[in-house]
C-alpha cells in the first residue's frame, strides 16, 4: 500500500488559487491567516474527494459545463454544488470561463478516470478513508498507536475486506499509483531466462500485467487477499491467460518454485516483525529453485522529507509501522536470510533490490 497522504495534508492547504508571485505562503494574498489556510484545508481535501466520486472531471472532458448542467448530469443540489466547484477553483484545481461555465486545468485532467495518469481513486482513497483515520491523530500522538482501529473498529486490512466500496478504491488506488514504476522495472530489470514471476501482495495486477505485457514468454501469479483476487479474476487482463490470482495469506504461505518473487510496497505497511515474517515465507518458496531471486521494490524515505509520510503510517497502518530507509531495508533482508545483489533506482524515490536466499548468494560469489 501506498499510504500517500503526505499528499492529502498538502493537497489542500491552500485558500487561494496559486500561491502568490512573491512566494508567499497559502492564503495570503486574501489576508489569511497561513495557520487558518492550512486548517482550511480539509475542505479542499473533501471536495477534491466528492468531485472525484460524482465524476466531474470526466464530465468536464469534453469541455466548459455550468454547475446547473453538472448538477443535473450528477444528480447534485445546484447550489452546493456550485459552490463545491468555486472552492476548487480558489484552490487552482479547477477554471472557470467568463460566463460561469466549469472546466478543467492541467492538475484536474488526472481526475479522469480514462486518463493515462489518473489519480482519480487515489484522491478518494486518502482525502475519505486515510483521512477520516486521522480524525483519531491525538491518540497515535499521545500512544504512538495506530488510530485506525479507534475509528473503523478494525485495522485497514480487516476494514477493507468488509468494506466493498472502499477496498475497490483501494485496490484501483494501488494501481494507479504503481503503474509508473511497473513500466521502469519491465524495461530496466533483466528478464531474459526467466519464465514465472509471483507478486506477492500484487492486488488487481496491474503491477504484474504490465511487466508480463512487457515480456510476453513470461507467466506469472498475482496473490492477495482472497476478495481482491475475487474481484480481479474479473478481468479483463492484456496478459490474459498468462496471469492467474491465488488467494493466500502472504504471511503464511504463496506458490513455490517461480523464478522470480516480486513484493512492492508491500513491507512499509507493516512492524517489522511482520516484514520479516512474510520475507521467510518468500525464502522458503524459493527453496525448490536455486536460481530463484526475490525482487523489492519500495519507497527509501529521505529522513528531511520523512515526517508526513511517517506519520500517516503511523495512523493507518497496524502499530509499529515505519517508512523505510535504505539501511533499515538491509537490515530487513538480513534478519529473513537475505542478501542484496544489486539496487537499482526507480522513478517516485522507490529503489529495487534483487536479492538472492543468503545461502545461495555465498555459493554464487563462493
Amino acid at each position: 500500500m501506498e499510504t500517500r497522504a503526505d499528499s492529502s495534508r498538502e493537497a489542500g492547504g491552500a485558500l487561494a488559487p496559486e500561491p502568490p508571485a512573491g512566494g508567499g505562503a497559502a492564503g495570503e494574498e486574501f489576508g489569511v491567516p497561513k495557520v487558518l489556510a492550512l486548517a482550511a484545508g480539509g475542505t479542499i481535501a473533501r471536495a477534491l474527494a466528492v468531485a472525484a466520486r460524482l465524476g466531474i472531471a470526466d464530465r468536464l472532458a469534453a469541455g466548459p459545463l455550468p454547475a446547473g448542467e453538472l448538477a443535473k448530469r450528477t444528480e447534485s443540489h445546484p447550489e452546493a454544488l456550485d459552490m463545491l466547484l468555486g472552492t476548487l477553483v480558489l484552490a487552482g484545481v479547477l477554471g472557470r470561463e467568463a460566463d460561469g461555465a466549469y472546466r478543467l486545468t492541467e492538475d484536474s485532467e488526472v481526475l479522469r478516470s480514462d486518463h493515462p495518469d489518473s489519480l482519480r481513486n487515489t484522491v478518494m482513497l486518502i482525502a475519505e478513508t486515510y483521512d477520516d483515520a486521522f480524525r483519531a491523530l491525538s491518540t497515535t500522538v499521545r500512544t504512538g498507536e495506530s488510530a485506525f482501529p479507534e475509528v473503523f473498529g478494525r485495522p485497514l486490512y480487516e476494514h477493507l475486506a468488509a468494506s466493498p466500496e472502499e477496498e475497490r478504491v483501494f485496490d484501483a488506488s494501488m494501481a494507479e499509483l504503481c503503474r509508473p514504476v511497473a513500466d521502469q522495472l519491465a524495461s530496466l530489470y533483466d528478464f531474459s531466462g526467466v519464465r514465472t514471476v509471483v507478486d506477492v501482495g500484487g492486488g488487481d495486477g496491474t503491477m504484474l500485467g504490465r511487466v508480463l505485457d512487457a515480456h510476453p514468454t513470461l507467466r506469472g501469479v498475482c496473490v492477495d487477499r482472497p476478495s481482491v483476487c475475487e474481484r480481479a479474476r474479473r478481468g479483463p487482463h492484456p496478459a490474459g491467460d498468462r496471469i492467474s490470482f491465488e488467494p493466500a495469506d502472504i504471511f503464511t504461505e504463496i506458490p513455490a518454485g517461480a523464478d522470480r518473487y516480486l513484493i512492492k510496497n508491500v513491507l512499509h505497511d507493516w512492524p517489522m516483525e511482520r516484514q520479516v515474517r512474510a520475507l521467510t515465507v518468500i525464502r522458503r518458496a524459493m527453496a525448490g529453485n536455486a536460481a530463484a531471486r526475490l525482487l523489492v521494490v519500495e519507497p527509501m524515505l529521505e529522513a528531511e522529507l520523512a515526517a508526513p509520510h511517517v506519520l500517516a503510517q503511523m495512523v493507518i497502518c497496524e502499530s509499529g509501522t515505519r517508512g523505510i530507509a535504505e539501511a533499515d531495508m538491509r537490515r530487513l533482508l538480513a534478519a529473513a536470510g537475505f542478501t542484496p545483489l544489486s539496487v537499482l533506482p526507480l522513478t517516485g524515490g522507490h529503489q529495487l533490490f534483487e536479492c538472492a536466499p543468503a545461502q545461495a548468494a555465498e555459493s554464487a560469489t563462493g
